[in-house]
């Protein structure tokens, strides 16, 4: 059986590098992208179970991501978790995709894990 794929979308390489150390340890299947364009084409090339998102990131914000995404008939169902700093976007992403699916950086790390977790059945 293979493990559970996420895609991490995050410019900010600390931020980046947690996120795929906290998934990998839990035996996700990471693959990330500095960017919303290459988030895009792994999406593409990788069905990802579920993905982070951060959505201030420098030529293809997470927005565009997210409206990019739910125009593409192959990736409209993948779930999406929105990781940001932003918390003035916070209201509009939580009515676009649910309370349970936002998360305001500084993160807790457990409720991000347990969250991944209902999204994708686990690793």
């Amino acid at each position: 059986m293979t493990a559970t794929r996420v895609l991490v979308v995050e410019d900010d390489p600390s931020v980046r590098g947690l996120l795929q150390t906290l998934l990998s340890a839990e035996g996700y299947d990471v693959v990330t992208a500095s960017d919303g364009l290459a988030g895009l084409v792994k999406a593409a090339s990788t069905k990802p179970a579920l993905m982070l998102l951060d959505l201030m990131m420098p030529d293809l914000g997470g927005v565009r991501v997210l409206e990019e995404l739910r125009d593409d008939p192959e990736l409209n169902e993948t779930p999406v978790i929105v990781v940001t700093g932003k918390i003035d976007a916070v209201p509009a992403m939580k009515q676009l995709l649910g309370d349970d699916h936002v998360f305001l950086k500084p993160f807790a790390v457990a409720e991000l894990l347990a969250r991944v977790a209902d999204v994708t059945g686990g690793p």
